[in-house]
Formats: C-alpha cells, structure tokens, sequence
C-alpha cells in the first residue's frame, strides 16, 4: 500500500518540502510505502483540458500522468501552507485536473504555518472533500515559530522546528495507514 505524499507549495523558497520529508520518514517509520510528489517540479500547466475531469478522457500526456500518479496510490497526504488566507494556487490547479481519481481515498491534510495554515486547511478540507477523498477528521496544522527560519527563508532544523506537534503527525501516520488497510480489507 502507498501513500502519496503532495507537496502543495511551489515557491522557489519554502518550508513545505522540508516538512514532506519529516512527514516522509515517520510514515516510513511505520511501514507505510511512501511517494512524494513537489508539485514544483510536476509543472503543470494552468488547467488545459479540454473536457470535465470527471470525464476521464484526458487530451494531455501531463494529465495522464497526473492521473496515473494519484490513481496509483492508497492514500493521498496533502502538505500545505496557507497564503493570504488561502491554500496555494498550484495545488488547486492540480486538484483540478482529476476526479475520479481522487475518489474514495483515505487522505489527510498537515497545513503549516505562523498560526498553522488553519485558513488553507479549512479550505481544503471542502475541496478535497468535495473530490471524494475521505479526510481524516482531524489532520494536523503545524505552528511554526518565526525563529525556527533561517536567513534564507526556509527551516534551519525542519525536525526540530515540529518537534512540538511531531506526535500529532505520527499519530495521522497511523490513522492513515488504519484507514488504508481497512479499505484494503474492504476490497479483498
């Protein structure tokens, strides 16, 4: 079973690659096989199909892609910050483009931020919802101190900078995993 890890921002600077991998490694940690998927580097175009994604009938190989990437995975793991009150714009693009692919999946969402990203969470909570993704009820929305950035603009010790809510995150790893066995069972 695998969970797809989407890193949801796709600035040249940030923190939401720095926090997919701690939430990598403690999905690992309890034998979760894991994809991590940088929507930076996915690059997908403003949303150029032709046709409603609940069609499925894809006229672009970036789509088919996509489509491929979440189809394959037993659960999706959302990693967003919240800007100016909202989740990214790249993240929704890609939501976007898929459907059914979406449906049905256990999936969480960890949002971050000066006050947790609470806005964007909320957010996504309705949209990713309305896609069929069966949410995780509580998530978690990660508090991040102004002093736990570096010069640069991105984490100086990402472990450190959520090691005061590194349980909530080990805790929706389990929850997760739950969730996608119990889905597994329901289908064998």
């Amino acid at each position: 079973m695998k969970a797809l890890i989407i890193i949801g921002s796709t600035r040249p600077v940030r923190v939401g690659d720095q926090i997919a991998g701690v939430v990598d490694r403690i999905m690992r940690e309890r034998g979760v096989d894991t994809e991590v998927v940088d929507l930076r580097e996915l690059n997908l175009p403003l949303l150029d199909e032709p046709k409603a994604a609940a069609t499925g009938q894809y006229a672009h190989d970036h789509t088919r892609n996509w489509a491929a990437t979440v189809n394959d995975a037993d659960a999706v793991v959302v990693v967003t910050p919240q800007y100016n009150g909202g989740y990214p714009a790249g993240l929704k693009n890609a939501v976007d483009y898929l459907y059914n692919e979406w449906k049905g999946k256990p999936g969480a969402i960890i949002s971050y931020g000066g006050h947790g990203g609470g806005k964007a969470y909320d957010q996504l909570v309705q949209v990713l919802s309305f896609v069929g993704l069966q949410l995780d009820p509580e998530g978690v929305k990660l508090s991040l101190a102004r002093d736990a950035y570096g010069d640069n603009g991105t984490l100086t010790d990402a472990e450190a900078a959520i090691s005061a809510q590194a349980d909530e995150i080990a805790a929706l790893a389990d929850r997760v995993l739950a969730a996608m066995t119990e889905k597994d069972g329901a289908q064998g």
